[in-house]
């Protein structure tokens, strides 16, 4: 999934819980936020096997959409990760519940956009610039039904 999306989903549900008074506009925010960060790995991932432009977040944009070159998960996006970060949430919960939901809802909304397998093999593809874009028709449309969704929610 592209950063949009993995934005667009914890928000999605943050504003929600921000309707029902759970959580503010600003950790709505930062859950889509924490959302995309997650693959922040993919950056580390380039920096440790790249030969060439290894601090280049343009080489591991593109590196990450058509090369593939290498791995590009860490452990965080592995069961492993997911029960380390589970017990951290789990030890943040004592001392702030909201700040536990948000790295919640962005972390785990974030897994669950990586494992199903929305390609169809139909992609929408482009490259500007120097920058490869690829968008999946599926993924289109779950960005815009979440977008859909958010301003039904937030003019509700």
């Amino acid at each position: 999934m592209n950063p949009q999306t993995h934005f667009l989903l914890p928000f999605f549900i943050s504003i929600i819980l921000m309707k029902l008074n759970v959580m503010s506009w600003k950790f709505a925010l930062i859950a889509g936020i924490i959302g995309v960060i997650i693959d922040i790995d993919h950056y580390i991932e380039h920096i440790i096997h790249a030969k060439s432009n290894r601090f280049s977040l343009k080489a591991t944009w593109n590196n990450a959409i058509k090369l593939h070159r290498f791995t590009e998960r860490s452990f965080i996006h592995h069961w492993e990760g997911a029960l380390v970060l589970s017990l951290l949430f789990l030890i943040i919960l004592f001392f702030n519940w909201q700040i536990s939901l948000v790295l919640a809802i962005g972390y785990y909304s974030h897994l669950l956009l990586d494992y199903p397998f929305f390609e169809t093999g139909k992609s929408w593809r482009i490259k500007l610039g120097d920058v490869y874009v690829t968008e999946s028709y599926s993924e289109l449309i779950v960005d815009g039904t979440l977008l859909f969704g958010i301003l039904c929610v937030l003019l509700i």
